[in-house]
């Protein structure tokens, strides 16, 4: 573990409050997967460079609710992204209602640059709101960048030169065998990978790797895409957000022999899916199989027990995620909802 990281952890191991202050761990990339409910939420805080007081800010997803039931903004507000700071990008993996309303509230009250959206052609007033304000959207009174995957797939992230970031699955409007209906829309999703340092992140939104009634050995979709067109060191990944919230509709063997994750973050809530709860059990048995010295983190963590439901699964099961390159700290908020606290599940060295 680096000198900094020690510095920053101290002896402290079940409350953690220096790794998501503003003003502390400046070569930390922070991942934080914000648990929104049934839904998407992650915020990426990069290193800052030298004499920067903070690095790049970006947002994967925002989760299915606006106003005051808003989980994502409350949270950006507690760890010192204030209302009017700019945020870097903005990336809507793909325009299913568990993903991208709480953006709405984000581009109302902070100032983002770039927008990312698949361009999956959404029809109704919802996604029409959301596209119009994106269009809107500006940083100190000069005009946000809109990017539409469909119309630009050869777009590529500029992260500066410490975190690497890549898009390695963008909507085609022409693209053949990957569903249809929800299905279809799901396998729009951008997947993109970042590297900083010795550790990876890929983050799956809900990209999908077959039927729900195909057997786990058989691998389609977006993960038969990434396996067949991506390279093995490119894809192999020390943390991954699982693809549709854990869904039987992915996760494959041949995909999680691919990606090899020491991590697996699970991101659902308490919805129920013609009568199916997210994630599959079946999902967490392979990875279970797969990967025994994995671990495994969800957002729902706890929610089944407690008797939540949609109106209340956003009860703060976030998952924080730190890394100096050559040292990672995972670590969830756990116990009561009025009383969380950081606590830490696991260090990785290499």
């Amino acid at each position: 573990m680096s000198r900094i990281l020690r510095l920053i952890l101290g002896v402290v191991s079940v409350v953690i409050i220096a790794p998501v202050r503003a003003d502390q761990g400046h070569n930390l990339l922070r991942v934080h997967f914000i648990d929104v409910g049934q839904g998407d939420a992650t915020w990426i805080q990069g290193p800052a460079p030298d004499g920067a007081d903070e690095g790049i800010n970006i947002l994967i997803d925002g989760g299915p609710d606006t106003g005051k039931a808003n989980r994502l903004i409350t949270y950006l507000e507690k760890y010192k992204l204030k209302k009017g700071s700019i945020i870097d990008f903005v990336i809507l993996t793909h325009p299913h209602d568990d993903h991208y309303p709480a953006l709405l509230d984000v581009l109302a009250n902070y100032e983002v640059k770039t927008i990312i959206d698949s361009g999956f052609p959404k029809e109704g007033p919802k996604f029409a709101k959301f596209l119009a304000a994106a269009k809107k959207e500006t940083v100190k009174g000069k005009k946000s960048t809109l990017i539409e995957l469909r119309k630009k797939q050869d777009f590529k992230l500029d992260l500066g030169a410490d975190v690497q970031a890549r898009i390695l699955n963008a909507d085609d409007a022409l693209a053949k065998g990957m569903g249809s209906g929800s299905n279809r829309e799901n396998n729009a999703s951008t997947v993109v990978r970042l590297v900083y340092g010795n550790f990876s992140f890929l983050f799956m939104g809900d990209a999908e790797g077959k039927e729900r009634k195909q057997p786990p050995e058989t691998t389609s979709f977006v993960e038969k895409t990434l396996i067949e067109k991506v390279k093995s060191e490119d894809l192999q990944s020390t943390v991954l957000k699982a693809g549709h919230h854990g869904s039987e509709t992915g996760s494959t063997l041949s995909f999680i022999r691919a990606v090899q994750p020491e991590v697996i973050v699970i991101m659902s809530g308490r919805k129920a899916f013609a009568g199916t709860f997210l994630p599959d059990r079946s999902v967490i048995a392979r990875y279970k199989k797969e990967r025994p010295s994995a671990t495994i983190v969800r957002t729902d963590e706890g929610d089944e027990k407690e008797g939540l439901d949609t109106t209340n699964d956003a009860d703060g099961d976030d998952v924080l995620i730190f890394t100096d390159g050559d040292s990672m700290q995972v670590h969830q908020a756990r116990g009561p909802a009025t009383h969380r606290k950081w606590v830490k599940l696991r260090s990785i060295q290499k």
